[in-house]
C-alpha cells in the first residue's frame, strides 16, 4: 500500500512478526521485460515453468495452510493446484476489472481444493488441528484474493531479503533487519561493534537494493495487470 509520504509499505515476516518494510514507490518505474509467467503462459512446455514452479509452489502451499490444510495432505493438494495452474494459465485471459491474475488464481486455488474435498469424502479431520476451522477452509473467493494479495507482498520481501544475503556480505543485512526492527543505530554500533556511519550506510546500502531486488522479482514473478 502507499502511505501518505508516497512510499510503499510491505508487511513481512523475515524473523520476527510484524517485520515493517519501506520500499521507496519510484522504484516501480524501473524498465518492463517479460514476466516467468507470460513466458510460462506461451507454453505448457516453455523451461520457464521450472523456475515459475520453484517460485509459486512454496507460495501456493503458504496460502493452502492459511486455508486449513493438514500438513499431511499439503503436498497432495498443492500438486493438485500446480497441475490445474499448468494447464489452465495458457487460456488466461487479462480482462479488466473483472479478471486480474490473482482473481484468477484465486479461483483456482479455491477451486481445486473443494473439488479435492469433495473427492476425498472427509469431515474435518481433514484440517489440521492447529489451524482454522472447517468452516473457514472454503473461505469466499473475495476474501482469498485478499489474503492472496497479502500474503504474496511478503513472500516477496522475504525472498528478496534471501537474495540480499548472497549479494551483501559481512553486517550488512543484519544491520538493516536491526534497524527496522527497532534498533538505534547507538546499539547496533555496540552489539556488531562497528561505528555509527557504519550503521547508516549499510543501512541505506541494503534498503536501495531491497527496493530493486523486491521490484525484480515482481517483474519476474508476476503478469502485468498485477505489477501495480
Amino acid at each position: 500500500m502507499i502511505d501518505p509520504n508516497g512510499q510503499t509499505v510491505l508487511l513481512g515476516r523475515y524473523s520476527k512478526p510484524g517485520f515493517v518494510f519501506i520500499l521507496n514507490s519510484q522504484s516501480q518505474n524501473l524498465p518492463t521485460r517479460i514476466s516467468l509467467l507470460e513466458l510460462a503462459q506461451s507454453g505448457k512446455d516453455h523451461p520457464a515453468w521450472e523456475e515459475l514452479l520453484g517460485y509459486y509452489e512454496p507460495f501456493i502451499g503458504r496460502i493452502l495452510v492459511h486455508m486449513g490444510v493438514a500438513r499431511s495432505d499439503l503436498d497432495d493438494v498443492c500438486q493438485l493446484v500446480l497441475m490445474r495452474l499448468w494447464k489452465d494459465l495458457v487460456n488466461y485471459q487479462y480482462q479488466p476489472q473483472r479478471a486480474r491474475f490473482r482473481t484468477w488464481l484465486s479461483y483456482l486455488i479455491h477451486s481445486t481444493l473443494v473439488d479435492w474435498h469433495r473427492k476425498q469424502g472427509r469431515n474435518q479431520t481433514t484440517v489440521s488441528s492447529d489451524s482454522i476451522e472447517f468452516g473457514e477452509v472454503l473461505m469466499g473467493q473475495s476474501e482469498l484474493e485478499l489474503r492472496i494479495q497479502a500474503e504474496w507482498k511478503e513472500y516477496i520481501v522475504n525472498l528478496a531479503l534471501e537474495r540480499l544475503k548472497t549479494i551483501f556480505s559481512g553486517n550488512a543485512v543484519d544491520v538493516f533487519v536491526r534497524s527496522v526492527e527497532g534498533q538505534s543505530a547507538a546499539e547496533i554500533s555496540q552489539q556488531l561493534n562497528i561505528s555509527e556511519e557504519s550503521v547508516y550506510v549499510l543501512k541505506h546500502r541494503v534498503k536501495k537494493r531491497l527496493v530493486r531486488e523486491a521490484h525484480e522479482l515482481r517483474r519476474e514473478l508476476e503478469l502485468p495487470d498485477d505489477n501495480r
